[in-house]
């Protein structure tokens, strides 16, 4: 059940990574989970540690520009260009790339310091089969009913607690 579940979510994801590179069995779904489990681990610290250099570069007095989330947006920004960067070696060096490291990078590190650059890879992999009008909606979908999920997330729990 777990390999069915994992190979599944890697499917649905990144098809590219199934594609006779990866195998099913037991002891590779495990060194995959500690692959993303580590490289998730390395993007999470490199995302507080840049979330807190730029917050820190970007103090000033203006109230409007302390307020908006300068941290969040460079992760998500930086994060989205190293997913682009990394897709081009990808996709140029398919058959050398160890699917491994395609692991690490994208579903662990590039997990843990932001999904916004999976959401942006998503977005750009649509775009670039021509599929804009899917990709719009995907962009404008995932943006408002993600946001909308929030508040409703808040909201009812704040309701069911109070």
């Amino acid at each position: 059940m777990t390999e069915f579940l994992l190979d599944s979510f890697l499917l649905h994801r990144h098809p590219e990574f199934i594609s006779g590179s990866i195998h099913t069995n037991h002891n590779s779904i495990i060194m995959n989970l500690l692959l993303i489990a580590i490289g998730g681990a390395l993007g999470s610290i490199a995302r507080y540690l840049s979330s807190e250099a730029i917050i820190s570069l970007v103090k000033t007095n203006n109230s409007l520009v302390a307020k908006f989330p300068w941290g969040t947006f460079f992760v998500n920004v930086l994060g989205s260009m190293i997913a682009g960067i990394l897709y081009y070696f990808v996709i140029k060096n398919f058959d050398n790339f160890d699917p491994r490291l395609k692991v690490f990078l994208f579903a662990g590190f590039l997990g843990g310091f932001t999904t916004f650059s999976a959401f942006s890879l998503d977005f750009f992999r649509l775009a670039s089969a021509g599929q804009y009008s899917q990709a719009l909606l995907y962009a404008f979908a995932s943006v408002a009913i993600s946001i909308m999920a929030l508040f409703f997330g808040f909201y009812s729990t704040k309701l069911i607690i109070s």
